[in-house]
């Protein structure tokens, strides 16, 4: 079996779940110090930007990867900045609506 194999779902959906959960209620806690926390979702969009650049950036500069064995000890992993985009993504349903997937987006 190659390694990617070995190494595929590292998480179940639960956990995965859990730690977008988690990085919402921090993002809620910063959004109350801060600000309304209240986006369009253009303003989301690029939040999410900022973040996948974030991470790409990790990826293209650690050694074997932002999530690599041979990071820098204490350095933030890419998934990290994964967790944070997909819970803005949440939150930018949570404030501008969750279309559910339609007929169009199944047929793909």
């Amino acid at each position: 079996m190659s390694e990617t194999r070995e190494n595929y779902k590292k998480a179940v959906r639960a956990d995965v779940y859990k730690a977008i959960d988690g990085e919402r209620d921090y993002q809620e806690k910063w959004e109350k110090a801060e600000s309304e926390g209240i986006h369009e979702t253009g303003a989301f969009i690029l939040f999410m930007e900022y973040y996948l650049q974030e991470a790409r950036r990790l990826e293209s500069t650690l050694e074997n990867g932002g999530n690599g064995m041979l990071k820098p000890q204490g350095a933030e992993g890419s998934l990290d900045f994964v967790r944070k985009v997909t819970a803005l993504g949440v939150a930018c349903m949570e404030q501008n609506g969750a279309p559910p997937r339609g007929k169009v987006d199944s047929d793909l």
